[in-house]
C-alpha cells in the first residue's frame, strides 16, 4: 500500500512558475488525508471480517496489521493537518483515534515480544523455559487481538447498548477500560455506551470536505511539515543507547519523518524520497533495539523462570542489545549526516500556525 494510494492530485510542472506554485495545501492533503481514512475503514472491516468466519475465530494476522499502519500513518498527517483545518478542530478526532492505536500496540508488543525471545541464542534448557513462558503468556496475545475486534464491532449496526469493551492490562491479568488521552472522568463513557471508530471518521470527513481552511501552499507545508519532524529528530539524536526511553522516543520520530517524506515526496521529489529512505532505516534499527529492551524488562521479573533460566535469558538479550546499540549509534550517526545534506538548503520554516 503507497502512502499516496488514490490521494493526492499530481503537482504538474506546466505553466508559468510551474503547477506546484499554483497548488494549495488544502487541495493537495485534503484528498490525501479522505484516501487515508477510507484505507483504515476498509482495513478495520477486514479485521471484524476474518474474526467472523467461525467460532472463536481471530482475525487475520495481516488484516490487524494493515489496520495498525493504515491508522499510524492517518494520524501522523493530522500534525500538518491541524495547520490548515485549524487545532481545535481536528484535535478531538484525533484523541478519538489514539483509543485504537492504544490497542493495536498491545498486541503488537505482544507479538514482537513472542517474537525476540524465541529468536534468541539459547542453550537447551533455556531455550524450553523460554518456550513454557511464552505458551503460558500466549492467552494475552489472544485477548489484545479479541480486543481489537471488540472495539472494532462498536461501530456495526445493531451494537447500541453493548457494554463498553475493556482491554487487558499488562502484567496483572486484570482488565482496564480504555479512555482518550485528555479525557475527564465526565468525558468517560457510561455503562452501555459505545466506543466509535466511525465516528471519529466521519467527523474528520466531514471537516475536510469543508471548503474552510487556511491559505497555505502545498510546498511550503510540505517544507514545514519535513523541516518541523527532522527538527524533532536532531532534538533526540545525541541521547546515549543505553536510554532505552530516548531511544524509543527518537523511534516513533524516524517514524513521522517518514511518513511525512513519503506523503510530500509528489512535491519534492528525489529528496523527500530518499529522507523518507534514511527515516525507515533508523526506524527499523531502533524499534529492534526497543523490542529487546521490553523483552529485557519482562525476563528480570519473570517470576515463573527458575534464577539459572533468567539469567541466561537476560544474558542473551544484554548481548543482543549491546550487538545492536554499536549498529544503531553508527547507523544513527550516517544518517543524520545524509539527512542533514538533503535539507540543508532548506528556506527557513514558516511560523506556526
Amino acid at each position: 500500500m503507497t502512502p499516496l494510494e488514490g490521494g493526492a492530485p499530481k503537482a504538474d510542472g506546466g505553466g508559468k512558475g510551474g503547477g506546484r506554485a499554483k497548488l494549495s495545501a488544502r487541495d493537495f492533503l485534503g484528498p490525501v488525508l479522505l484516501s487515508h481514512i477510507e484505507n483504515v475503514r476498509a482495513d478495520a472491516r477486514r479485521v471484524v471480517a476474518t474474526s467472523a468466519q467461525g467460532e472463536d475465530a481471530e482475525p487475520d494476522a495481516e488484516a490487524v496489521h494493515d489496520f495498525r499502519v493504515s491508522l499510524r500513518r492517518l494520524r501522523t498527517l493530522l500534525k500538518p493537518a491541524r495547520r490548515i483545518y485549524g487545532r481545535k478542530r481536528i484535535r478531538p478526532a484525533a484523541d478519538g483515534l489514539r483509543e485504537f492505536a492504544r490497542a493495536t500496540g498491545t498486541l503488537r508488543d505482544e507479538e514482537v515480544l513472542r517474537e525476540t525471545l524465541t529468536a534468541l541464542d539459547l542453550g537447551e534448557a533455556a531455550r524450553a523455559a523460554v518456550a513454557a513462558w511464552v505458551a503460558q503468556r500466549s492467552p494475552r496475545e489472544h485477548e489484545a487481538r479479541a480486543h481489537i475486534v471488540e472495539l472494532l464491532r462498536r461501530d456495526h449496526p445493531g451494537d447500541e447498548g453493548a457494554p463498553r469493551a475493556e482491554a487487558p492490562a499488562g502484567g496483572t491479568g486484570e482488565t482496564r477500560a480504555y479512555a482518550p488521552v485528555g479525557a475527564t472522568r465526565a468525558d468517560a463513557p457510561t455503562k452501555g455506551g459505545r466506543l466509535r471508530l466511525e465516528r471519529h471518521l466521519a467527523r474528520l470527513e466531514r471537516r475536510i470536505s469543508r471548503k474552510k481552511a487556511k491559505k497555505r501552499g502545498a510546498e511550503a507545508l510540505a517544507r514545514l511539515a519535513i523541516g518541523d519532524a527532522l527538527e524533532d529528530v536532531r532534538a533526540l539524536a545525541a541521547s546515549h543507547p543505553s536510554d532505552g526511553a530516548a531511544m524509543h522516543a527518537l523511534r516513533i520520530r524516524f517514524k513521522r519523518l517518514r511518513y511525512s517524506a513519503e506523503t510530500f515526496s509528489p512535491l519534492l521529489g528525489e529528496r523527500a524520497e530518499r529522507i523518507a529512505k534514511s527515516a525507515s532505516r533508523l526506524q527499523r534499527r531502533l524499534g529492534q533495539l526497543h523490542d529487546v529492551d521490553e523483552a529485557l524488562a519482562q525476563m528480570r521479573k519473570a517470576e515463573e523462570l527458575s534464577s539459572d533460566e533468567r539469567a541466561a535469558i537476560v544474558e542473551a538479550l544484554d548481548a543482543e542489545r549491546a550487538r545492536l546499540a554499536r549498529k544503531a549509534t553508527q547507523e544513527l550517526a550516517q544518517e543524520l549526516e545524509t539527512l542533514t545534506s538533503l535539507w540543508s538548503d532548506e528556506p527557513p520554516a514558516l511560523p506556526p500556525g
